[in-house]
This record gives C-alpha cells, sequence and structure tokens, in this order.
C-alpha cells in the first residue's frame, strides 16, 4: 500500500503547490476555476483543472484531502478510489450545470447569483471518497459508522464553507458517485506473492 499512499501525497503536493501560486498572485482562480458559465461557452477542460485548487480555508481542505485520500486508498483500494474521485468531482459538476442550464431555458434569470460563480475545490472528490468508504463499512455491517461518517462530514463541511449555494448540491451528487463506485467496480485482485505455479501433466500444479 505505500504506493498507493504515494500517490496521495503527489496527489496532495500537486494541489499545494497551485493553491499557493494562485494565493500568490502568480495566476486567478478563474484560470483554473468552473463555472456553469465556463461549461455553457464550451471550456469543459476546467472540469477537470478545477479539482488543483483548495477552497477556502485551504489548510483545512487539503489536510482533509490528504486524509480522506489515505482512508480511502487503503479502504477500497486505489483503483476505485481514483475512480470514485475523478467521477465524483467531474460527473457532480455536469449533474448541477445540467440542471441549472435546463432550468435557465425555462426562465433565463434562474441562479443568476451562482451562474457565474468560480466553482473549484477538493471537496467533491473528498465527497465521493467519503461515500466509497462509507458504502465500505456499511457491507462489512458497520452501519452506525457509516452513517456517522457521512453525517460528520457533512457537518464539518458546512462548518468550514459557511454559506451554502444550490452549487454545493455536487456534493450529495459526489457522495452518490463514490458509493456507486464502490458497490458496481470490481476490486484489484492482488498479486499473490511466491513462487508462480507450475502447471504438470493431468492439471495438477505446484
Amino acid at each position: 500500500m505505500l504506493r498507493s499512499s504515494a500517490s496521495v501525497v503527489a496527489a496532495t503536493g500537486v494541489i499545494s503547490g497551485v493553491t499557493a501560486a494562485s494565493r500568490a498572485g502568480l495566476f486567478s482562480v478563474r484560470a483554473l476555476a468552473a463555472s456553469p458559465a465556463t461549461f455553457a461557452d464550451g471550456r469543459v477542460w476546467l472540469l477537470v483543472t478545477s479539482a488543483l485548487l483548495a477552497d477556502r480555508p485551504a489548510a483545512a481542505s487539503v489536510l482533509g484531502f490528504f486524509l480522506v485520500g489515505l482512508a480511502a486508498v487503503h479502504l477500497c483500494g486505489p483503483r476505485i478510489a481514483w475512480i470514485a474521485a475523478s467521477g465524483g468531482h467531474i460527473l457532480s459538476a455536469l449533474a448541477v450545470y445540467v440542471a441549472l442550464g435546463l432550468a435557465r431555458m425555462a426562465d433565463p434569470g434562474a441562479a443568476a447569483g451562482v451562474f457565474h460563480l468560480p466553482d473549484y475545490g477538493t471537496s467533491a472528490v473528498i465527497a465521493a471518497w467519503i461515500g466509497a468508504i462509507g458504502y465500505r463499512l456499511w457491507h462489512r455491517g458497520r452501519r452506525p459508522a457509516a452513517v456517522g461518517l457521512v453525517v460528520a462530514a457533512a457537518l464539518a463541511g458546512w462548518y468550514f464553507k459557511g454559506s451554502l449555494t444550490v452549487i454545493d448540491t455536487e456534493h450529495a451528487v459526489a457522495l452518490a458517485v463514490g458509493m456507486a463506485a464502490m458497490r458496481f467496480l470490481p476490486a484489484a485482485r492482488p498479486r499473490r506473492a511466491g513462487i508462480p505455479h507450475l502447471r504438470l501433466r493431468r492439471g495438477c500444479t505446484i
């Protein structure tokens, strides 16, 4: 699992560096952040780059990413953890942006306060990991722990975020994506260490 932990450490380092560079004024947050407006304009790559910036408070966001990421790769496996992370971050934004776009087709003034709001951070990734870990705990019969984890994560997110908007419904979608990843994706089979099997006549192995 050392390699799995290294992937979380590396991702944390990248996010920390990009966030520090943005805070230092080397580039604007909007250069990497997505929004319903940028998605409508066709700048879909921002759905990916928006995960490279930690939202405020940055220290809490980075620490949460690191700790929950380590837990996710160890409990769920690195393959499922990173598929859940990428799927949770991108699909949650897509779902909310498309819903807002449909609402604005019916009423052009709908969601005017958030349509151009920069949407970035690691919270959707963390939510997806929480979903995957929660499903893992639930499947193992530790249902109070699973429910407690989700509730505690929601309260912590609300505490650090302060004020919520309709865009924050992304976290519920990301949570569901993480659960679905854990439910439907096959876990990677561990490689068996030792001497490889030698096939003999009559189907015997040693």
